[in-house]
Order: structure tokens, then sequence, then C-alpha cells
């Protein structure tokens, strides 16, 4: 949900803090109307104040080493989300209401008996990131949850997957990938003008 709306700039420093984390873990993708295909903001605007290196730059490099430092331990943000399955918030009580309504071949792999069946999917999604599954994939089931029976699924599908001859998250597989690779992926997620031309116009991906 990084809206332009969702942004705080110091106007001394130039520094930027993002916030309202309403829509977080996937929820955007699942539930709005039009979903979000992208996992965070990193529109041309952006990546040109990056110039020369532009995202193989230094984003990259810190992106890289965060996530192997996540690796590396995981259980240290597994434990900390913990909290959401022992104390979920009131939006994703809401989440987890809407979820049922939709249905969809997902409720097959899901016991909806047990109270936290949500926030326990949603660590899940968390835990398939750090083993390295492929960002792509994730989307994809993500848009599974929420939009499975809507016209438009392939073809969000389609979009979120990627082509292999001009996306790297295509032509790797759905898990196993390293940090490096990972990266790439959520890069090349991220800036793919195919995905950012089709968001929901208030989300000013030009900007």
């Amino acid at each position: 949900d990084r809206h332009l709306s969702n942004f705080m700039i110091n106007m001394e420093t130039g520094g930027m803090v993002g916030i309202d984390f309403g829509h977080a873990f996937g929820s955007a993708t699942q539930f709005l109307p039009v979903p979000e295909l992208m996992p965070f903001r990193l529109t041309r605007q952006f990546v040109h104040l990056m110039l020369p290196m532009k995202e193989s730059g230094l984003i990259e490099s810190v992106m890289v080493h965060a996530l192997r430092a996540y690796r590396s331990d995981p259980s240290l943000i597994i434990n900390t989300m913990d909290v959401f399955v022992k104390e979920p918030s009131l939006d994703w009580k809401n989440f987890q209401l809407k979820q049922l309504k939709k249905k969809g071949t997902w409720i097959k792999e899901v016991n909806t008996a047990e109270i936290n069946w949500y926030p326990v999917q949603k660590v899940n999604y968390a835990k398939r990131k750090l083993a390295g599954a492929n960002p792509a994939v994730i989307t994809c089931d993500e848009l599974r949850l929420g939009h499975e029976k809507s016209m438009a699924y392939k073809n969000m599908i389609a979009v979120a997957r990627g082509e292999k001859t001009h996306n790297i998250r295509a032509r790797e597989p759905e898990d196993g990938l390293s940090e490096e690779i990972q990266v790439k992926c959520l890069l090349d997620q991220a800036t793919d003008p195919n995905i950012l031309g089709r968001v929901w116009e208030g989300w000013e991906p030009w900007m």
C-alpha cells in the first residue's frame, strides 16, 4: 500500500519514512480490488535518484546483506511475528473473515477450524520467503487467496510471474534461491513496467 500519501519526508534532511501499514503481509495483493503486484515502491523516479548504478548499486547490496542476516537466524524474526498468532490484530480478524467469504481451492490446504489459521498462514509465507522462495511465486499464491474467482485471475498471475525473455523472476525456480538471486527477483518485480503500468491510478506509478 505504498501510494504517495503513505510516505513522510523530512524537509530539512530529505529523509523518508513509510507510514500506514494497514496493508501488510500480502493483504494489498490479496484484498484490494486492483491488487498490488509489486513487493515495494521502486518507480523510475526512485531508481534515477540512484544514478549511475541505479538499483544494482547500493540498494541491492544492502538488501542482500539484510536478507542474509535474516536467513542466518530466521527464528529471530519468526518468533517476533509469533505475537500476531497469539494476539492477532483486529485488521487480521477482519481479513480472516473476508478470506473465508471468498472461498477457493486454498481452503483444502488450511484447517479453518483452528482459531488463528489466518495469522499462521501469513507467518508460513514469511518462513517461505526466508527459505528462498521466488517472490513472484509468493505473489501468485497471495493472488489465489483473494482473486481466484476473478475473470482476470489468470492474467494477473501471468503478469506477476513475468516473461522468461524479460524477467529473471520468470527464469528462476519456485524456491531454493540464494540471497543474491532472491533480491534480483524482488528488484525485477518492483521495477517491471508491465506491473507498474497496471496498478491503481491512485498509486501514481509515474512518480
